[in-house]
């Protein structure tokens, strides 16, 4: 997501949405640290530990909700959750580019 020239991963998507909520765009730097524009609500201070949440699902109201709360909620538990909703799914890439997916996503080749 962090090379905007070249196309991160196609999917075939039919009667469905994807949301992608990501921490590259928008931010600040303040004092030499940069702090993105997700807030955790547990601390009131920006995330950290993800650059891009992406959720498929029937519906883009569902998927921005579920994309934004991931977000938050970080990798481990956030896909603990994707896992147990019904025709839902998402991929996480974390802070060092490392890609994780919920049980729903089958991916051939990441890059």
């Amino acid at each position: 997501p962090l090379n905007k020239s070249k196309a991160y991963g196609i999917f075939p998507i039919t009667n469905g949405a994807v949301v992608t909520s990501g921490n590259y765009e928008k931010f600040v730097i303040f004092d030499n640290k940069r702090y993105a524009h997700i807030i955790d609500p547990r601390t009131g201070y920006p995330t950290n530990g993800i650059i891009s949440v992406t959720v498929f699902a029937s519906s883009a109201e569902l998927a921005d909700a579920l994309a934004t709360s991931v977000f938050v909620m970080g990798f481990d538990v956030g896909i603990n959750l994707i896992n147990q909703l019904p025709k839902v799914a998402c991929i996480i890439i974390d802070d060092k580019g490392n890609i994780h997916k919920s049980n729903g996503i089958q991916i051939k080749n990441f890059k």
